[in-house]
């Protein structure tokens, strides 16, 4: 086709259009030149002349419109038969409240006074309820023991039992207790009960029955201060790991499990969520001479002539299995789950490059004991109470945590302080119990990450002079853990009584206490406001 005399352009008589040229339409335009444009939209009409003309067009439209709707009616059929034949997800599993909760383990005595004995009490703690449900933000409340002689003894030491029955006056009632289970209940709060079977007060009354306490063995036995283990009871030699002020029980005897599971069946009866078994590793020890010591090289006669052969038996395990039993028939009775904890104690073993022994108290799964076991991974030197000759016992590093199977990890209770271990300054320890799997279980006072140092400062009020049962370095860490709480630099906070002496104000600087809780809060509450005028500030620009 030459497009010569059309400056390159078709001629507008020659017909290009999808449809005959309408020439006369008064739908043409004009081009530059003047002349008619024929391309134009198409109309209705035009459709319906294409469709006259070209019936293939016609059924293929139709054909497109009717695939259209099957496959969009086969798609929403298809849809709704996945829906209803689909197998429905299961239910998301109602965790236990160790399980999902953090929990805040609390010395009652060094908390907070209600009644101007300078002793931290139970309504105290109640009163105190505000702060670790909306500060800490804890699910659960771990007791240590409050029992009679805990505080109040003749011995001027702290952690005797004189009655498994019965509350230390120094705390409160029995009236007091249950006001204080009702208030945490009210609040959304568990409580969990410190219980420890090793052993009892020499003035206890089942050392009356000697079947329930354990023989002094003909060898000779080392006690877990390093001195003679022999207690004398009504003129006969008894076994006490911890010292003549007490006595270890017979928990090989029927009658001794009858007894323990009475006082763990009357306090769930009271109305407590869970128990915490203490200084389970030596529930039942081994009565034979060890062979192997660990080492002569600590400084301790106990570390020296018995090795972990000496404790962590089996035979503890049933133990904690049998008191598990009272807990499940008290938490199938009650229809609310119940808590089984246990703590190996202060053994003086830390974890090392094995196996932490303590897990075996979690049973097995055809044969479980506790529910939960706390773990020493990240508290100061791993437990450990001794300098030990192998540097990698004490190397702060989490591989003995990744041995641990993760039904195992998820059983932990981590903690970076215990009634025992002193609290410290590592943040990183602490965020670890957080971050891990398993249950966080926050000791008091480790919120302020005040790390309490080592020194001979006596204080007015709890833990006043007592004593432990431990000497040198034990006893400096089990008193660092039982400090008062520094609610303020006044002292009013922990109790009314302190409001006109400096004494609280010397301790803090004796113990080193940078923060109190007053102060933390205080520069949270700046930290937040300066964030928000920060936010305030970048949405205005």
């Amino acid at each position: 086709m030459s497009l010569s005399g059309t400056n390159g352009r078709v001629p507008y008589d020659e017909e290009v259009g999808f449809l005959p040229t309408l020439k006369d339409s008064p739908d043409t335009n004009e081009n530059e030149a003047g002349q008619k444009d024929t391309y134009r939209l198409l109309t209705r009409e035009d459709l319906m002349q294409l469709d006259s003309k070209e019936p293939l067009w016609l059924r293929l439209r139709w054909g497109l419109f009717i695939l259209f709707w099957i496959v969009w009616i086969g798609l929403l059929l298809a849809a709704i038969l996945i829906i209803v034949f689909t197998p429905k997800c299961p239910p998301r599993p109602v965790l236990p409240f160790w399980r999902s909760s953090t929990g805040y383990w609390v010395n009652p005595f060094a908390y907070a006074d209600s009644t101007g004995d300078k002793i931290g009490d139970l309504r105290g703690l109640v009163e105190r309820l505000g702060y670790i449900k909306s500060t800490i933000g804890a699910g659960f409340i771990v007791l240590s023991s409050i029992f009679s002689g805990q505080f109040t003894n003749d011995q001027k030491t702290l952690g005797l039992v004189d009655d498994f029955y019965t509350i230390d006056p120094a705390a409160g009632t029995m009236e007091d207790f249950k006001y204080f289970v009702r208030s945490c209940h009210k609040n959304g709060i568990h409580v969990v009960l410190t219980m420890d079977f090793n052993s009892v007060s020499a003035k206890h009354s089942w050392t009356d029955s000697t079947s329930m306490l354990e023989p002094y063995p003909s060898g000779g036995r080392i006690s877990r201060l390093g001195g003679d283990a022999r207690t004398v009871i009504q003129g006969t030699g008894y076994y006490s790991v911890f010292g003549s002020q007490f006595v270890d029980l017979n928990l090989r005897e029927s009658v001794t499990l009858d007894r323990v599971s009475d006082v763990a069946k009357f306090w769930l009866n009271e109305g407590i969520d869970g128990i915490l078994l203490d200084n389970v590793a030596f529930y039942v020890e081994n009565s034979a001479e060890p062979t192997t010591p660990i080492t002569k090289e600590l400084g301790s006669k106990w570390f020296a002539k018995y090795p972990t052969s000496q404790i962590y038996l089996n035979e503890s395990v049933e133990v904690v299995r049998r008191i598990r039993k009272v807990v499940d028939e008290m938490s199938e009775s009650s229809g609310k789950p119940k808590l089984l904890a246990v703590d190996a104690g202060n053994t003086g073993y830390g974890i090392s490059e094995k196996e932490d022994p303590s897990m075996q108290y979690l049973g097995t799964k055809d044969s479980p004991a506790a529910h939960v076991v706390v773990s020493r991974q990240f508290v100061k030197q791993r437990g450990w109470k001794a300098s030990p000759t192998n540097p990698l016992v004490i190397n702060n590093n989490i591989l003995t945590y990744d041995m641990l199977s993760v039904d195992d990890r998820d059983s932990m209770a981590l903690a970076a302080a215990s009634t025992t271990d002193p609290r410290q300054s590592d943040l990183v320890a602490l965020a670890s119990t957080f971050l891990l799997p398993g249950t966080c279980l926050l000791y008091y006072g480790s919120e302020l990450n005040e790390e309490t140092r080592n020194t001979k400062f006596t204080v007015d009020f709890y833990p006043f002079d007592e004593k432990t049962v431990f000497t040198g370095s034990n006893e400096t860490d089990v008193l660092l853990s039982q400090l008062a709480m520094p609610w303020d630099q006044s002292g009013v906070g922990f109790s009314a009584m302190l409001s006109n002496v400096t004494s609280f104000t010397e301790y803090l600087k004796a113990f080193k206490f940078n923060e109190t809780v007053e102060v933390r809060i205080v520069t949270r509450l700046l930290e937040i406001e300066y964030a928000r005028m920060l936010l305030t500030f970048a949405l205005n620009c």
